[in-house]
């Protein structure tokens, strides 16, 4: 007893001379202890539960490394360098991005040499029903991002209707900006602005629903469910528009509109996509943009012509349609242009929009990443893609607009983005990119210009190779 006294009245000496930093830095310590300790009670025994419901009650050592697991997700919170929580950034439920990390590891497992090494005759059946199980985990959790993405285009629709009809007249039916802009009576930036705050409700909202539900929804999971359901994201069903809505739609087709035709346009868009497809219609219709072809004297009305064959047969396109046209000066011109400007990898990016997706269509660079797909309400190229705007970051990986799941198919870390619209005749049809990878500078507004030139020259390209064709089919073969 009298040696513990003493000891106690010799570290409180020590506390006492020691130095304010020292202090300080013990302090630091013991709360880092304590946040751990109420890390581990509050989550530990729930996601405990979590990963053994995922178990076969017959798999006893699927059960022991859930265990196992979950204890090792929880300590990276703190230990692991970037740690889990750093990850995480403070978005969305914690317990569902542990919850998505620990299942993903587990899965990981089932799948390692480590599991097939552990096998014995007695696991036969628990290992036999692992198929099984992950199947069942997939089809939750494709309802769970069903669900969430069709309440976060219904709360799009009641917070900001301007926004979502913009991002799918721009974004799916290839609407020009400047022409919904000039429609609308306001400058591009207001478009662009209104398209970012409904994909930012879409978005926040699909993962608070999701997180309610114990799921952690990520681009995969995104992606998957726009592939299975276009409709989510174009609207579903509808009806031919009536006779009074056509005639509030060509009126709010008609620059300047007023505002009051404008919201019942919106409206009536929000509530009927054939309103939005007929009003996309009407825009495209209208739009001004310039021919390829010198108009000479008697020559316009043909070149018009011409020019919305073009068009048109553009906007049949698919990314299939698309590679067959690539010609090798398309990907050389593009090869050159990424090679003097350092880049790893560039790639032109398809819309489709009734799969609600783009994809890739040829990368000189990584060919293997030739038809490789990302949904189009996340990332950063589908943001290019419904602002009309070039998009450029030194850092993507810390950007709020980052999609991993390319980088993930491809097993890459993308360092900096130029990602630029890509618009031929008849209106946006896809994004152009270009990437660096690793932990190197990144791009310059520079390397963006050049970028944004290529793809013009691109999309001239293309109309030239689709004028040929139109004018001598013989040459398709």
């Amino acid at each position: 007893m009298t040696r513990i006294r003493h000891r106690i009245d010799w570290m409180t000496m020590e506390k006492a001379k020691a130095p304010g930093g020292e202090r300080d830095l013990c302090d630091r310590v013991l709360n880092g202890v304590r946040a751990a300790a109420e890390l581990q009670d509050n989550y530990r025994l729930p996601l405990e539960r979590f990963l053994l419901s995922k178990c076969d009650v017959a798999d006893g050592r699927s059960q022991e490394k859930a265990v196992e697991i979950a204890s090792q997700v929880l300590a990276e919170c703190f230990t692991r360098s970037p740690s889990l929580l750093e990850r995480w950034r403070g978005e969305g439920n914690l317990e569902a991005f542990l919850r998505t990390a620990a299942l993903n590891r587990l899965r990981s497992w089932w799948k390692s040499a480590e599991k097939r090494s552990t096998e014995v005759d007695s696991d036969s059946a628990a290992i036999a029903n692992h198929a099984i199980r992950e199947n069942a985990i997939n089809g939750e959790e494709q309802t769970i991002a069903i669900e969430a993405l069709r309440a976060g285009v219904a709360k799009a629709a009641a917070d900001c209707p301007e926004g979502l009809v913009f991002l799918r007249l721009k974004g799916l039916h290839g609407v020009d900006q400047r022409a919904l802009s000039h429609c609308w009576g306001h400058h591009e930036s207001q478009t662009s602005r209104r398209i970012k705050d409904a994909m930012a409700t879409i978005r926040t909202c699909a993962r608070d629903v999701s997180a309610a539900r114990g799921c952690e929804l990520d681009y995969d999971l995104l992606q998957q469910a726009l592939q299975q359901n276009p409709g989510l994201l174009l609207g579903e069903g509808g009806t031919m528009p009536t006779a009074d809505e056509v005639e509030i739609l060509r009126l709010a087709a008609t620059a300047p509109s007023t505002a009051a035709i404008r919201r019942d346009a919106v409206v009536r868009m929000c509530a009927n996509p054939q309103a939005l497809e007929y009003f996309a219609q009407l825009l495209n219709r209208a739009d001004g943009s310039e021919t390829t072809i010198a108009k000479d004297t008697g020559m316009e009305h043909l070149a018009a012509r011409l020019h919305d064959m073009v068009a048109r047969s553009i906007a049949l396109l698919t990314p299939a349609d698309a590679r067959g046209l690539a010609t090798p000066l398309m990907t050389d011109s593009f090869t050159d242009l990424l090679q003097a400007i350092g880049a790893d990898g560039g790639t032109l990016w398809w819309s489709c929009p009734r799969q609600a997706a783009l994809e890739a269509v040829f990368n000189p660079l990584e060919p293997e990443i030739s038809g490789k797909r990302q949904p189009l309400v996340s990332g950063a190229i589908s943001l290019a893609l419904a602002t009309g705007e070039a998009f450029l970051t030194t850092d993507l990986a810390a950007d709020p607009h980052y999609s991993p799941a390319i980088d993930h198919a491809m097993g890459r870390s993308t360092r900096s983005m130029i990602a630029v619209p890509f618009v031929p005749p008849g209106g946006t049809r896809g994004v152009l990119t270009a990437v660096r990878f690793g932990s190197g500078a990144g791009f310059h507004r520079a390397d963006a210009a050049k970028i944004h030139r290529f793809s013009a020259v691109l999309a001239e390209l293309f109309a030239a190779r689709i004028t040929c064709l139109l004018v001598r089919p013989e040459e398709a073969t």
